[in-house]
């Protein structure tokens, strides 16, 4: 029986959270459209931490290493400020030039805004496939890894610190994301959903739990995929960039699934995080 919830708990989590969220998207006004992801990450949390403690993948992960209030702070403080920072800015900074020059010009921007199911589809693609590139840079720029190397710093895998950046890093992460919707012209519809599971499929990358998620494992980065990312071996770490989907990892071939051990340790081998510039923003307890 412990089988069969460890192979039906993903899916059920990706399934009634996408069933949710565009039930209410339908039924609520958009003015109400910001208390989407509160609706849903309260509960959901729940479940998380509930599982975590019973039903852990490593129960040494459980075990605090002075880490938990700064990870708190990021995943709460430092990621929410500095998505929204972006999500203000590319509108201001990008779509309303390009919609003031394509009707000056008499061009159409295209949008996907018929069918809602079909666009977030592609929007998210369009997305990941963003997301990938910034992610994948960040390992291979040596200037970029002094940030995100802070998110590879943590010496354990769980849902508190699925949002542990520093603020440039979770910026430009940000950026990637929601870029295209902007470009794209999609409806707030479509944004609201794509950057909601987007941040549910974040906590699940992440949580401690003991689940398998089969054959999903080649169309989301699951947490079966993304401990290897956090592997302390770089030639795993380097591996599994996607952030909801793992098709882009896939086709690029940066994807990584080692069926016959389970990951040891995580973090960074032999150094400390090698943040040297800007360090304090948004980063307090950075030694944790």
């Amino acid at each position: 029986m412990f089988k069969v919830l460890q192979y039906l708990f993903y899916p059920f989590v990706v399934l009634i959270t996408l069933v949710v969220l565009f039930e209410l998207v339908e039924i609520l006004s958009v003015e109400y459209y910001i208390l989407i992801p509160v609706i849903l990450m309260i509960p959901l949390l729940s479940i998380f931490v509930f599982l975590e403690l019973f039903f852990p993948y490593k129960k040494d992960w459980n075990i605090g290493r002075g880490d938990f209030g700064t990870d708190l702070i990021q995943t709460f403080l430092t990621l929410p400020i500095a998505s929204k920072i972006s999500e203000l800015l590319l509108p201001l900074l990008l779509y309303y030039p390009i919609m003031w020059l394509t009707e000056s010009l008499e061009v159409s921007i295209v949008k996907f805004n018929n069918n809602l199911t079909i666009s977030f589809m592609i929007a998210l693609l369009i997305c990941e496939f963003c997301y990938y590139w910034i992610h994948r840079i960040s390992h291979e720029n040596k200037y970029l890894w002094q940030l995100h190397a802070i998110h590879h710093g943590a010496e354990r895998v769980y849902w508190g610190n699925s949002g542990r950046f520093h603020f440039i890093d979770a910026f430009l992460g940000s950026t990637a994301y929601f870029l295209p919707l902007i470009l794209l012209g999609v409806s707030n519809e479509v944004i609201v959903i794509v950057l909601t599971f987007s941040g549910i499929t974040g906590f699940l990358e992440h949580v401690n739990i003991n689940f398998r998620a089969g054959f999903l494992n080649y169309v989301f980065n699951t947490a079966e995929l993304h401990r290897w990312h956090h592997s302390e071996n770089e030639q795993e770490s380097n591996r599994n960039y996607g952030k909801a989907l793992i098709l882009w990892d896939l086709l690029f071939r940066t994807f990584f699934w080692p069926k016959d051990r389970r990951v040891e340790k995580v973090g960074i081998k032999g150094e400390k995080i090698p943040v040297k510039f800007m360090k304090q923003l948004f980063h307090p307890f950075l030694n944790k």
